[in-house]
């Protein structure tokens, strides 16, 4: 993790932009990321089909991390798969529902996302709670039908309050989260190794975000930050090391 996180000073240069409003958190070596400065877009990328990523764009920014947990199981012809729920614009790449209780979902219009408990995820005007099979059938239909991407991973905050409960000797690792809040959304990472407790109340204290999910790190941790023509690598595998990768979470900014 050390070149990932010297890097950061650099990503924090990368991601300059225009003062921010009062409530719009600066570019930071914790705060990678954040739609209130640009007109900002994510998706969620398949892999290795969605390979190699399109350029970052001449007048913007990208950055393209780690998103849901990659299995030890493989999809069909040996292709990496997502742990838990994993919709790719509109196909159903895993239809099982895994033991976290988060759900992202993206717009595909849009390019904005949304953060869900399982059990009360909203889409299209109607609410479903996934851990019904017949419910988590019909979402999956409805995300099938209008194109949308999703996901799935840990809740650390939900509706504002923390959701991770202390544990004794709770694995620390460095975190990465995306998150919501009143400005829009974005991705934090601690400065240092955190339990997901200490994650969250850190998250907490600094941000007040609306909703946060945990991100895969550890070594299948994948971060690059790209301004025009510029790389940076901010994460532990390098540009091209994406062999045992599943998928990304690719962030714009214009």
């Amino acid at each position: 993790m050390t070149r990932g996180l010297a890097a950061l000073a650099a990503l924090a240069v990368l991601f300059a932009a225009t003062p921010p409003a009062w409530a719009c958190p600066p570019p930071s070596d914790e705060v990678l990321f954040h739609s209130c400065w640009g007109q900002a877009r994510l998706a969620v990328a398949l892999l290795p089909e969605d390979l190699p990523l399109p350029p970052a764009p001449q007048d913007g920014r990208r950055l393209a991390i780690t998103g849901a947990y990659t299995a030890t199981d493989t999809r069909a012809d040996g292709l990496p798969k997502p742990v838990g729920l994993f919709v790719h614009g509109g196909q159903v790449i895993n239809p099982n529902l895994g033991r976290m209780d988060g759900v992202l979902i993206v717009d595909p219009a849009t390019g904005q996302p949304e953060l869900h408990h399982r059990a009360r995820l909203k889409h299209g005007g109607k609410s479903y709670d996934l851990t019904v099979l017949a419910e988590r059938r019909a979402f999956l239909a409805a995300a099938a039908a209008d194109g949308v991407s999703s996901l799935q991973s840990h809740l650390l905050i939900v509706d504002g309050r923390i959701d991770v409960k202390p544990q004794e000797a709770a694995p620390v690792f460095v975190r990465r989260l995306l998150f919501t809040d009143e400005e829009g959304f974005g991705i934090y990472q601690t400065p240092a190794a955190q339990t997901l407790r200490e994650a969250a109340e850190r998250i907490a204290r600094r941000l007040g975000p609306r909703m946060a999910l945990n991100l895969d790190m550890g070594s299948y941790d994948f971060c690059q930050a790209a301004d025009g023509g510029r790389d940076v690598s901010c994460g532990f595998l390098g540009r091209d090391e994406t062999a045992k990768l599943s998928n990304l979470l690719v962030l714009t900014l214009h």
